[in-house]
């Protein structure tokens, strides 16, 4: 995948997939839900507007034959889909198991017309970070990436994972759908504070804002990329 020309291409084709999808199973039985139900009839798009900011902000500071990318809570898997296909190594881990089924279907499409991608693309069953331990994912080499992830964490699975984070080469999340909703400003800050706190940096990435988002670089505070 190349260029504006490839990446339309590819969103063609992920969103006839789950045009498919959703017209011969339905929203509920297919794991599309409403949330993917809304971007074929709202937005007529398979690839969102962070998945298209995300692809680029990774294509550009990251190099994929040195880095992976760990999507924690991967849904329907455009993203990951868009980055196998780019040449990146992926793994996406899905708790929900209609959700899983839904992405391992568009992961086989994917794969069908991008052979290549089918080596560099793998899913997991199962809920972040117990079903990846003990496995190469959870490693310096991996960027730890989630989107929207927002379904109410207790408090001590948000310390789990935000002290599994210095494991990891980098990390990028949304503040606003970390673990929860964050729709204040302060609750946001208090994230980001909080990460710091560890001895991480958090740099914004202001790209997404004008949709909602609020999607930060995590990393070693030492060490500018």
């Amino acid at each position: 995948m190349k260029g504006a020309e490839g990446l339309a291409f590819l969103n063609g084709y992920l969103f006839r997939v789950m045009v498919d999808m959703l017209r011969s199973e339905g929203t509920e039985a297919s794991g599309l839900y409403d949330f993917y139900k809304a971007r074929i009839e709202q937005e007529h798009t398979a690839l969102s507007g962070y998945d298209r900011i995300l692809l680029d902000y990774i294509g550009r500071h990251f190099d994929a034959a040195q880095h992976a990318i760990l999507h924690a809570g991967i849904g329907l898997g455009t993203l990951a889909s868009a980055l196998a296909v780019a040449g990146f190594q992926v793994c996406g881990v899905e708790r929900d198991p209609k959700r899983f089924d839904a992405a391992t279907r568009l992961r086989d499409a994917v794969t069908d017309f991008w052979p290549q991608a089918a080596a560099r693309y793998e899913l997991v069953a199962g809920s972040f970070p117990d079903a990846l331990v003990e496995t190469i994912w959870i490693g310096p080499r991996s960027v730890l990436l989630f989107t929207n992830c927002a379904t109410g964490w207790p408090d001590d699975l948000m310390e789990e994972v935000i002290a599994l984070f210095p494991q990891f080469s980098d990390v990028i999340l949304d503040a606003r759908l970390f673990g929860t909703v964050r729709d204040l400003p302060e609750d946001r800050a208090a994230l980001i504070s909080r990460i710091e706190a560890t001895g991480l940096a958090a740099l914004p990435i202001p790209d997404a804002n004008h949709l909602g988002a609020y999607y930060h670089h995590i990393r070693p505070s030492h060490g500018a990329r």
